[in-house]
């Protein structure tokens, strides 16, 4: 029976250090999920901002402005931050519903979390379209 003797602070170091890598990946998954969460808000928030403005360019500004605060208030720091606002239908006749889409790129990083495999950014992107009033005022 002394042959099938293991060492256990081997195989103790290994599970340890197997799961540190889980939880840290662990972590990452939760960091990507919460961060999708915080993007897919600040492109709905950005549209609805642009959907009550009364013409494209106050728009665009206005949806950049609320995407950039929602992102801030949420604490999320993107390395890279893209908003697009589609306004095109802020040119159809009153009466006529159009539609205002946000859409937000930000790519999210990774790297602080030292865990061995996971770093660099990954790039997180949200869409979202509101209704423009139909009969409110547009230029």
């Amino acid at each position: 029976m002394n042959g099938e003797r293991g060492d256990i602070t081997v195989e103790a170091a290994i599970g340890v250090i197997a799961l540190l890598v889980l939880f840290g990946l662990g972590i990452a998954g939760i960091r990507i999920l919460i961060a999708d969460a915080v993007i897919d808000e600040a492109a709905r928030s950005a549209a609805r901002a642009a959907s009550i403005s009364r013409d494209g360019q106050a728009a665009a500004a206005a949806a950049d402005r609320r995407a950039r605060a929602v992102l801030s208030e949420q604490r999320l720091a993107c390395q890279s931050l893209d908003v697009v606002v589609d306004t095109s239908d802020f040119g159809r006749p009153l009466g006529e519903t159009g539609y205002v889409v946000a859409t937000v790129d930000c790519d999210v990083s990774l790297a602080d979390l030292a865990v061995p495999g996971v770093g660099g950014t990954k790039t997180l992107q949200a869409r979202f379209r509101s209704p423009i009033d139909r009969y409110g005022a547009r230029r």
